[in-house]
């Protein structure tokens, strides 16, 4: 994780709601009631309100403050480097995405054939209403208890960004490749085998959509068409299937097992498969002893 994201993270206190860490970005939940923050942001930064804020005051690279309503759904991007002051004077609950610059540029290069992009400044009280499905698809996760997948995390950051690239950036209007179609036979049991090969990492997209020798987000899209599901659906479908094999046909500790099929924990995996599979480890385990 890039040190500029780490650093934005770091500066958001802790009870204003949970934050999590991706290959692609970092995102905050936060809620707080009437309050302010000035700073100079390490990092690009994407705001999506879920709250009305009538009368937020913000200022961007200069003392002078805009009063104005920021509706539910309202978009706010700051780029890197930029002198932030906000403030708000009624509780107030966002979604913050941090994009560090380098890891931006790259994706830009991937998406787009270039690094080099600026981001176009928006009107005060945007509203996005794609930005905000997508902020409660990120928000959802949140409110299930800590993100437990992290690359289904992962891949709604990779998407969000490549959004705000394509809609808010200098990139705009610069023609994308159209790419239709899944995975090729050969890039799908690349990824494939790499997937089983690597099972007990935090997958990434960026990763697999290099595997495949594809763009993020038209790697996503091949993916479900191949697939019939998306990458994050797989990956916990291969999870589950290689750790009951290991708890049907070893004597393995289930802690070690969780560990080794790529899940946070013992009960992870336990609830991943209650879920899933409709049963648990300890009763598969229990099953094969009695035979």
């Amino acid at each position: 994780m890039a040190e500029s994201v780490t650093t934005l993270l770091s500066s958001i206190p802790d009870e204003w709601g949970p934050k999590f860490k991706a290959s692609s970005g970092a995102v905050a939940h936060t809620q707080t009631g009437p309050n302010s923050v000035k700073f100079n942001t390490p990092c690009h930064i994407a705001l999506v309100m879920f709250t009305p804020q009538p009368g937020r005051e913000v200022s961007l690279n200069s003392d002078r403050k805009s009063v104005f309503l920021a509706p539910i759904g309202t978009l706010e991007i700051v780029p890197a480097s930029a002198d932030l002051f906000a403030r708000w004077k009624s509780p107030k609950e966002n979604l913050l995405l941090a994009m560090a610059p380098q890891k931006l540029s790259r994706l830009a290069g991937l998406e787009f054939d270039t690094e080099d992009f600026e981001f176009r400044p928006l009107a005060l009280g945007h509203v996005d209403e794609k930005a905000l499905f997508m902020a409660n698809l990120i928000r959802d996760e949140f409110q299930a208890g800590e993100p437990s997948n992290h690359l289904y995390v992962d891949s709604l950051l990779t998407v969000f960004s490549t959004y705000l690239l394509r809609k808010y950036s200098t990139l705009r209007d610069r023609p994308v490749p159209r790419s239709r179609g899944g995975l090729s036979p050969k890039a799908w049991r690349d990824v494939q085998d790499y997937i089983r090969a690597n099972i007990a990492q935090q997958l990434s997209v960026e990763r697999l959509a290099a595997i495949a020798g594809l763009s993020p987000s038209h790697f996503v899209r091949a993916f479900r068409q191949t697939a019939g599901e998306a990458p994050h659906q797989y990956v916990l479908a291969t999870r589950l299937q290689v750790a009951e094999q290991l708890v049907i046909t070893t004597d393995m500790p289930l802690w070690k097992i969780a560990g080794l099929t790529g899940f946070a924990n013992h009960s992870h995996m336990t609830a991943a498969m209650r879920q899933h599979k409709l049963t648990t480890p300890s009763a598969l385990r229990r099953a094969r002893l009695v035979r």
